[in-house]
């Protein structure tokens, strides 16, 4: 799969600056969707405080919890089920992966990163999509989304009662 410069770089400046980070501070029930749109191609990134996806926010340590951050991996691994883009867009999942964030000596919180790219047959048809994590984590009370598509740059919030998003 060919993924254009532009679409790279917009991708690239939204995950790296440093004002945008500073937005994205550790926060219980709150997780950060960063989502870009070029031709056929979708990229998206969510942040998510370990907190809300484990029940903990340390490193794990016995074998409880070590079960606990595969379970949450094999759940947000689920790329289709965790970002559900509209369907006459004709998605496919093309990458997902996902990994904890490594903890600076001494740090009391662990946030975990899940990555997602999706090729559209029909990218024109794309409008938006509806998100799964707060069924699949349902101590995440909030989804702070910014977008870059076509249609604009956009930033809203969902709720577990209003999953959807309009690009």
């Amino acid at each position: 799969m060919r993924i254009t410069a532009p679409l790279v770089a917009a991708f690239a400046l939204t995950l790296s600056c440093p004002l945008l980070q500073a937005q994205h501070a550790h926060e219980h029930g709150v997780a950060h969707l960063q989502i870009a749109v070029e031709g056929g191609t979708v990229e998206a990134s969510f942040d998510l405080p370990g907190h809300d996806l484990l029940g903990f926010e340390h490193a794990p340590a016995t074998e409880a919890e070590k079960a606990a951050v595969t379970a949450a991996g094999a759940r947000l691994k689920d790329a289709a089920a965790i970002l559900r883009l509209s369907p006459e867009a004709k998605c496919t999942v093309a990458e997902a992966s996902f990994e904890s964030e490594t903890p600076e000596a001494g740090a009391a919180h662990v946030d975990f990163v899940a990555h997602y790219r999706f090729s559209c047959a029909a990218p024109a048809a794309l409008a938006g999509f509806t998100t799964g994590l707060f069924l699949a984590f349902p101590s995440i009370g909030e989804l702070s989304v910014q977008s870059q598509a076509p249609q604009g740059v956009r930033e809203q919030e969902l709720k577990a009662s209003q999953p959807e998003y309009r690009f």
